[in-house]
């Protein structure tokens, strides 16, 4: 396939397993989840409530699904996260209580989008705050070849920046967010991770949960075609994670021809060193004092091996010239680890 694929609106386990194997066989195929699927599932949802869930493609009853998801933006198996933002009214909703044919379709997602991702990525250990960069902005700009003019903070660029505070939490409510709209798909949640300040084109638009928009401030963003994050893999200027595998792989073989497999061969001239005694429980009685010849006796001599000369031996001993010196008030020796000591001198 020489033609490009997006796939938007991957809520599965499934699906999400689909286009990573497809890109690992080198394909051009890049695929979005949504903030509903990776934010929550219909698990916790009370059937009479559910009217109020309804989008498409649905989000999932599977608890695990949030998870998986989110574990597929990490493999890079999934590459955007998209909020397929669309809000209603319960009574909007309600209409189609007894139809649901009437049932209006979508749900929220664009305000709570980037605070989902990191509670149910970065918070949870799944993404590093680099990936979650690329899933929320970056990777979309390069897609849609919006990229460096977006999703990049340089010189040149579009001065776009979110000042985002990773310690911060807030309750996700329909009583507090910015929709207008009576519900929330996320309510009650609390997230970590809250934008304190955000920049369009250098100009301060959203400031402490204040939205501070002017009208007209919006600017037409063209899309050129044929973007190289997407063109470069079809024709052969980057290589797929599959041939990438396969080229380290054989690499590896051809070291281990070579090498006659070195690593082995190293592992079985390791020695085996025990780990040495504290010293304080020998001074205090509780452990035995080393044997002579011991090879935890003393550091000189630990990993020696019998039969073999040890160059950093030797017969000079300090306890043994202090011991011919004779006595020397000032001199206060206990139990070194080099000799006996019987007190003062």
């Amino acid at each position: 396939m020489k033609t490009p694929l997006y796939v938007a609106g991957v809520t599965s386990k499934s699906s999400a397993e689909l286009v990573g194997r497809a890109r690992r066989s080198g394909y051009s195929v890049f695929g979005e989840t949504l903030a509903s699927s990776i934010g929550r599932s219909m698990s916790s949802v009370r059937k009479p409530e559910r009217v109020y869930y309804i989008t498409s493609p649905p989000i999932r009853m599977s608890a695990e699904t949030p998870r998986q998801l989110m574990k597929s933006l990490a493999y890079d198996d999934l590459q955007v996260t998209g909020s397929d933002n669309c809000t209603y009214n319960k009574k909007q909703k309600e209409m189609g209580l007894k139809d649901f044919t009437k049932i209006p379709n979508g749900v929220n997602g664009a305000e709570d989008r980037m605070s989902v991702v990191w509670e149910k990525g970065v918070q949870q250990g799944l993404l590093d705050p680099c990936r979650f960069v690329a899933v929320t902005s970056t990777n979309a700009a390069k897609i849609f070849n919006i990229y460096p003019q977006k999703g990049r903070i340089a010189v040149g660029s579009d001065a776009d920046i979110v000042i985002w505070n990773p310690l911060a939490t807030r309750t996700i409510s329909k009583d507090t967010h910015q929709h207008a709209c009576d519900l929330n798909i996320f309510e009650g949640m609390t997230v970590h991770g809250v934008p304190e300040i955000v920049m369009v084109r250098g100009r301060i638009c959203a400031e402490n949960g204040t939205i501070r928009v002017a009208e007209g401030h919006g600017r037409f963003i063209p899309m050129p075609v044929r973007p190289p994050f997407v063109y470069d893999i079809i024709e052969g200027k980057v290589q797929s994670s599959e041939e990438q595998q396969q080229q380290q792989h054989q690499q590896q073989q051809h070291e281990e021809h070579h090498n006659g497999n070195l690593i082995k061969k190293f592992a079985e001239l390791d020695i085996l060193i025990p780990a040495p005694e504290p010293l304080a429980e020998m001074l205090a009685g509780n452990l035995p004092m080393p044997a002579e010849g011991s090879i935890c006796s003393t550091p000189s001599v630990r990993g020696r091996v019998d039969g073999k000369r040890d160059m950093q031996e030797s017969s000079f001993s300090i306890s043994e010239e202090l011991d011919r010196s004779g006595v020397r008030a000032c001199i206060k020796v206990k139990n070194p680890p080099g000799g006996k000591s019987s007190g003062f001198w």
